[in-house]
């Protein structure tokens, strides 16, 4: 079998491939759903804030919110991980 033919072979598999590979979608369905879903809420909106700051005036205080934004995804990643 040539590299063209092989080509043909793999391009033919790709589009024969449907969208039902028999994969079961995510579900989030842990105890701690809704605190994760504000802690990424809060996370967010800080990350925000911190950047606006550092980049207009406050850089020290930008940090500081910065570090605590991250500490909050740091515990919402944890909780994510820990299927809680």
């Amino acid at each position: 079998m040539t590299q063209d033919e092989m080509n043909t072979v793999a391009d033919q598999a790709l589009a024969r491939h449907s969208r039902r590979h028999g994969l079961v979608p995510f579900r989030d369905e842990g105890r701690l759903r809704k605190l994760r879903f504000w802690l990424n809420v809060v996370f967010m909106l800080g990350a925000v804030a911190g950047m606006a700051l550092y980049f207009t005036s406050y850089r020290e205080l930008a940090v500081y919110i910065l570090i605590a934004s991250s500490v909050l995804k740091f515990i919402e990643a944890t909780l994510r991980i820990m299927n809680l």
